[in-house]
């Protein structure tokens, strides 16, 4: 594959903002929940009926915003769409023990919790979340990822102290736009005011207290994990888009090469913002619809 132009950034939003349907607000569906391992609730909904799907969300993603993948899925899968801690109706934990694997044992959780073999589709910070999971053997039957974002810029040591006084004094969105315009680098100077503008925004101040545990992310699994990918065992599809940042696209490369039964479709158009009325057949194909 050639190197694709692009920023070393997660992928700037377009201006266009296309997130109308990816944020339409909570569902009418039962919150259902689950403790993990280090005694923090996690919350998640669950559509449709078939093989189980469990969705997982990147940096002030909470399941709302995966509801037209999760309604596209329902047709064929049940899905288990959840709340990574800190969002939703999700606890926060401890952000003072927050390590990934707190996050490993979250996945864990919700797939204990579906009583069945499971595929799992991972969004952005997810995927960091959920190759951890499959190599440390938490047990899953296919893998579903988009763009998880090795080798993007780290969080600075300033940045870290900043979001954290900005959470501690509930300065929430300063603490949003810290993240998403200086740390990933979603959000520009130019789309912040249309950002906030958009519903999703309060969303994201909810969040906010969450940025922290993505921020960590960035800074301790910033490399691609190689030591990790021979231990993925279960097919797995990668999805990357034309548009992204050449790290993340190269990033998606490499994993495709080391993941043993892994491929990667390269979807023309499409940024770091996830498709999901675009992505949602492909991984439904992949799952076995």
């Amino acid at each position: 594959m050639e190197d694709p132009v692009g920023s070393d950034d997660h992928g700037v939003a377009p201006e266009g903002l296309p997130l109308d349907d990816d944020y339409a607000g909570p569902r009418d569906l039962v919150v259902e929940t689950v403790v993990s391992a280090d005694g923090t609730t996690i919350a998640y909904e669950k559509s449709g009926s078939g093989p189980a799907v469990v969705v997982i969300g990147g940096g002030l993603n909470d399941r709302a915003m995966f509801t037209p993948f999760a309604t596209i899925m329902s047709e064929w899968f049940t899905v288990y769409n959840y709340d990574r801690r800190g969002r939703g109706g999700s606890e926060l934990g401890d952000p003072e023990s927050y390590a990934i694997d707190r996050e490993v044992e979250d996945l864990a959780a919700v797939i204990g919790a579906t009583g069945e073999p499971t595929a799992v589709f991972a969004n952005c910070t997810g995927g960091m979340i959920a190759i951890r999971a499959a190599a440390g053997g938490v047990p899953m039957t296919k893998l579903g990822l988009y763009e998880p974002p090795y080798n993007s810029p780290k969080a600075r040591p300033e940045q870290l102290a900043q979001l954290r006084q900005f959470i501690a004094e509930d300065r929430r969105e300063e603490a949003v736009t810290l993240f998403g315009k200086d740390i990933v680098r979603f959000i520009t100077e130019e789309t912040l005011e249309n950002f906030k503008q958009h519903p999703a925004w309060q969303a994201f101040q909810s969040m906010a207290p969450s940025a922290i545990y993505d921020a960590i992310i960035s800074v301790d699994h910033n490399a691609i994990p190689f030591e990790l990918l021979p231990k993925v065992a279960v097919p797995t599809l990668i999805l990357t888009g034309s548009d992204s940042s050449a790290a993340i696209q190269n990033a998606c490369v490499t994993l495709s090469e080391e993941i043993p039964d892994a491929r990667l479709i390269r979807v023309e158009g499409e940024g770091h913002l996830f498709n999901q009325k675009t992505g949602a057949p492909l991984f439904a194909e992949f799952f076995g619809a």
